[in-house]
């Protein structure tokens, strides 16, 4: 019998914090892993996760407490609010429209794929539908909701099933958006959009004699303002009966507020110091993701799967190239949005960020990418996913 060890939030913070060191430090000894952009909260949570795997073959599993979890991936997106201008809202629009059209058309060919696979070779269809965008596009709500939906056509383990697929996606996409990044980077000699945007403005490093642990205090009181704002506006929209995630809400509040200050002049915002918030933050959650990956799900991946997320993989690469990177742009903002696009494409949100984290960590900020990213590969991917799902199913 498996016996869970549950850690609460404190022991999942310690636990994190060992597992950030871990990554630095073997980033520091295996060369490759820098140079080629895995994170280290990537290797240091993919280490924890396998040795969780050796455990659970003895009968004992560890499962973390997300509360924190939740509230760093909400800091980390306020904290890139305070650094984005309306213009580049503006200049984002034919970028955002090209992503939501890509979402639409991958998906769809997620679908078709698996189908078509589990035709030509005579499969299991049910089956081979566990490989599809349910697991790929779709991450753990998605598996977890449609999976069951499986399960009630008399797949059994439906759920198990499509969640050790997704769970395989956020394993590859976390170890190939990097390099993937990194060679379009080197290869076509891209650099930072010029833009200093709001992160570099002059009235920000001038601003006041006041030592850093002041302005991190003040900068911490603003972030939590916003963020309680963002909570409110997301709970007015749900009664609306629109569903905005937090870390959305907070996102647009402080985009919103930092534009009024520098229109008025009437307030100031710390962005070194609410940077410095966010990054930590980031660090911090996705040390929490990956080391509570539930690797053992592996056990159940069968042959017919694995052949069908093989397909899925090179798809996704033609997709991230073709569509989104010769599509948007050619420059250095689509090159991030490509590597990112393998994360949300056939992992999940972890995965993306974590992307986006060491390619603008080591190569540039791309505060598009930031952008465009939790609005449509996050919040409106899983509506989009759903409603095309909804019509797959009805073909069972």
């Amino acid at each position: 019998m498996l016996e869970i060890i549950h850690l609460n939030l404190y022991e999942t913070a310690g636990l994190a914090v060992v597992v950030l060191f871990l990554g630095m430090i073997l980033k520091q000894k295996v060369s490759f892993l820098d140079k080629y952009c895995i994170p280290s909260p990537v290797v240091g949570g993919l280490l924890v996760a396998f040795i969780n795997y050796v455990i659970y073959q003895f009968g004992f599993v560890f499962t973390t407490d997300h509360t924190l979890e939740k509230l760093c991936l909400v800091l980390f997106f306020t904290s890139v609010g305070v650094q984005i201008d309306f213009s580049l809202i503006k200049r984002s629009f034919s970028t955002f429209a090209l992503l939501l059209v890509g979402i639409v058309v991958l998906i769809f060919a997620q679908n078709i794929l698996s189908l078509s696979l589990s035709s030509i070779f005579d499969l299991d269809k049910l089956m081979a539908f566990t490989a599809s965008s349910i697991s790929m596009a779709g991450g753990t709500g998605i598996s977890e909701q449609f999976g069951g939906f499986l399960e009630d056509m008399n797949l059994a383990d439906g759920t198990n099933l499509s969640l050790s697929m997704c769970t395989l996606g956020v394993l590859v996409s976390a170890l190939v958006g990097g390099p993937f990044g990194r060679f379009l980077i080197l290869k076509y000699k891209l650099k930072p959009n010029s833009d200093k945007l709001f992160a570099e403005n002059i009235e920000d490093s001038n601003v006041t004699n006041s030592t850093f642990p002041a302005n991190l205090a003040k900068a911490s009181f603003q972030i939590a303002f916003i963020i309680g704002i963002g909570a409110v506006c997301c709970e007015f929209l749900f009664q609306a009966g629109i569903s905005v995630p937090y870390y959305i809400g907070a996102m647009l509040v402080a985009i919103i507020l930092r534009n009024l200050s520098i229109k008025t002049g009437r307030y100031h915002f710390y962005t070194g110091e609410l940077n410095y918030i966010g990054v930590l933050s980031l660090s911090f959650y996705l040390a929490m993701n990956f080391m509570g990956l539930a690797v053992w799900q592996f056990d159940l991946i069968n042959i017919l799967q694995l052949g069908i997320f093989v397909a899925q993989f090179i798809l996704m690469l033609l997709f991230a190239f073709f569509m989104v990177y010769i599509l948007t742009g050619r420059d250095y903002d689509a090159a991030v949005l490509s590597a990112s696009s393998i994360g949300f494409g056939i992992g999940g949100p972890s995965s993306s960020v974590a992307t986006l984290m060491v390619l603008t960590g080591k190569y540039g900020p791309s505060f598009k990418s930031y952008l465009l990213f939790p609005i449509v590969g996050f919040m409106l991917a899983d509506p989009i996913n759903c409603i095309i799902l909804s019509y797959f199913m009805r073909m069972f």
